[in-house]
C-alpha cells in the first residue's frame, strides 16, 4: 500500500513540475502565451456555440406530436352530423366561434341536409351546404363553388360572423339567409318554417 502511495504521489510531482515548467516557458514569452490563451478562449466559445447548434437543431428535428384529443365542442358536432357529407368539415366548424360554428350547423341541415344536396360544378362538389350564393366561383345557378371543405367553412363562417357583429344574431334575424334583407319570419309559411328548422338545430350546439 506504501508503495503504491509513494508511485502516486510521486505521479502528482512529476505532473506538478510539467506544469510549473510550462509556465515558467510560457511566461519568458509572454506573446506565445498571449497566443495559447487566444486559442484556448476560441475554443471554449466554438464549442459553447456548436452546442447551442446542436440543441437547436435537435428541437427542429423533434417531430410534432398529436395529442389526438378533440375539443368537446368537435366531438359534439361530430356526433349529430356523423354519416353525413358534411362529417368530414367538423374539425374546421368546431374551430369557428361557438356561434358561428351553430349557425354552420344549423343552416346546413336546412338547406343541404347536411350536405346530401348540395350544388355542383361540371360535376364537382362545390362542398356548399349552406346555400351560400357569394361572388367566389359561382357555378350556373349562382352558387359559390368551393375547393375544400376548410375553404367553404372559413368563408361562410366569415360571413356569418360579419352579420352576427351587425346584431343579426337569432334564427329569426338569421332568416335573410333564406330570402334576403326584406325577408321576415311572417313573409311566408317558407320562412317561418327555415326559422323553426334552423333555431332547432342551432340550440342543439349553442345553448
Amino acid at each position: 500500500m506504501k508503495k503504491r502511495k509513494n508511485k502516486k504521489a510521486k505521479k502528482g510531482g512529476d505532473l506538478k513540475k510539467q506544469v510549473e515548467k510550462k509556465i515558467k516557458k510560457m511566461m519568458k514569452n509572454p506573446e506565445e502565451a498571449v497566443f495559447v490563451g487566444l486559442v484556448i478562449l476560441s475554443l471554449f466559445f466554438v464549442g459553447l456555440c456548436f452546442g447551442e447548434i446542436k440543441k437547436d437543431s435537435d428541437v427542429a428535428a423533434a417531430p410534432a406530436t398529436a395529442t389526438g384529443d378533440s375539443s368537446h365542442l368537435e366531438r359534439e358536432i361530430k356526433k349529430m352530423i356523423s354519416n353525413y357529407p358534411i362529417e368530414k368539415m367538423a374539425p374546421y366548424i368546431s374551430k369557428q366561434d361557438e356561434k358561428v360554428a351553430a349557425y354552420l350547423v344549423a343552416i346546413a341541415k336546412k338547406e343541404s341536409d347536411w350536405g346530401k344536396y348540395s350544388p355542383k360544378k361540371r360535376g364537382k362538389e362545390c362542398f356548399n351546404y349552406w346555400g351560400y350564393k357569394g361572388r367566389y366561383n359561382r357555378n350556373a345557378a349562382g352558387y359559390s363553388c368551393f375547393d375544400s371543405p376548410a375553404q367553404a367553412v372559413n368563408m361562410v363562417g366569415r360571413r356569418l360572423e360579419n352579420l352576427i357583429a351587425k346584431k343579426i344574431d337569432t334564427p329569426r334575424e338569421m332568416v335573410l339567409w333564406k330570402c334576403g334583407s326584406a325577408c321576415t319570419a311572417r313573409s311566408s309559411a317558407d320562412a317561418a318554417k327555415w326559422v323553426s328548422d334552423v333555431s332547432l338545430y342551432y340550440k342543439k350546439v349553442y345553448n
